[in-house]
Parts: C-alpha cells; sequence; structure tokens
C-alpha cells in the first residue's frame, strides 16, 4: 500500500512539472528568460539561482539595503556581467527544452542545456549565480550547492573578481542563505 501511495505521488509531482520546447526570444538577465512556444510567450524565472540584477528594480532595491557598502553602478555593473554571461551560453533564435511549475504566480524553469547540465548549473559553476535555496528537495539542494562551493573555490566569475562586483555575489549568497532560513523567500521577485 505505501508502495502504490509513492508511486501515485511521484506520478502527481511529475505532471506539475510540465515539459515544453520553445524558441529563445529574450535574455532579461542572468536568471530570467522569454521563449516562444506555440504563439505565445513565457517568461521564465530561471529555477534554482539568483544573479545579480541588470536593472533598477524592487528586488535590486531590497539589496541594495542589504548589502549597503556596495554602489548601485558596482551592483548593476554585477547583472550585466551575468547577463553578458547568459548570452554567451544561450542564443536568441535557437531552441530550448525546459520544464516548468508555477510558483506563487510565477512560471518557474529549469533548461537543458544538453549533455545531461541545466543552464542553472551551468552560470552556477561558472560563478555568475548564487543557489536560490527556495523550493529545492534536499539532494537537489547539496547538489546546487557542491557545484557553488566549487565555483567559489576555484574563483569562478564574479567569484573571482576581487573589485566591488566580487563582493555582489558574496552579498547575493548571504541573502539567499538567509531566505532559505526562513523556509519562504522574502525576497520579491521581477
Amino acid at each position: 500500500m505505501k508502495k502504490l501511495i509513492y508511486i501515485i505521488a511521484i506520478l502527481f509531482i511529475s505532471s506539475l512539472a510540465q515539459a515544453k520546447e520553445g524558441v529563445l526570444v529574450k535574455i532579461f538577465d542572468g536568471d530570467t528568460l522569454y521563449f516562444k512556444t506555440e504563439n505565445k510567450i513565457d517568461k521564465c524565472k530561471i529555477a534554482y539561482i539568483d544573479t545579480p540584477e541588470n536593472s533598477y528594480n524592487d528586488k535590486l532595491k531590497q539589496e541594495i539595503e542589504i548589502c549597503k557598502d556596495i554602489p548601485t553602478k558596482v551592483m548593476l555593473n554585477a547583472g550585466d556581467s551575468a547577463t553578458k554571461h547568459a548570452n554567451k551560453l544561450l542564443k536568441i533564435g535557437n531552441n530550448y527544452s525546459y520544464s516548468t511549475y508555477i510558483k506563487n504566480s510565477e512560471q518557474i524553469c529549469e533548461v537543458s542545456l544538453g549533455n545531461g547540465i541545466t543552464f542553472s548549473e551551468k552560470m552556477l559553476l561558472d560563478g555568475y549565480a548564487v543557489v536560490w535555496k527556495v523550493d529545492k528537495k534536499q539532494k537537489e539542494e547539496q547538489n546546487f550547492s557542491s557545484i557553488l562551493t566549487y565555483a567559489k573555490n576555484k574563483n569562478n566569475g564574479l567569484w573571482g573578481d576581487n573589485s566591488q562586483r566580487g563582493e555582489v555575489i558574496k552579498c547575493l549568497e548571504k541573502i539567499s542563505s538567509q531566505d532559505s532560513k526562513t523556509d519562504k523567500s522574502s525576497y520579491e521577485s521581477k
């Protein structure tokens, strides 16, 4: 009986994540992408990661209050770096497979880069994102945390930036770890 309930639960959870394929039409920033599918545009907040902001918005305002020693211009510059890196990994006009689910009326997406790696993992590995600790199972969180630790130890991307831009990614990590302790994100999404 327990096995049957377990199988039903897995099938139900699997049905919540919808597999899609779409053409990438816009990279807004390092963790927000737009895909065209069946004459519809999907706005996707990338699952499991947070990147610095590249435009002045409510989320950046919150980060400015928390990361008081970092000038806004430096924070935006770090966001531009993360966006440029996303543009190196993904190509506008190319077709990508992704899975989606809805959280707090926002579409969350996990984008496949092929060869068993996701966009989220690659942004972490390359040092342009931190782990967004909302909605992950413990095993997934351990995997993403391991990738983040590797990037930090290798000084990849923003982690290796000795200027204030490097401080931005450190501050985002601090914010993310504080949010994970509350079991819900106090961070406003874009």
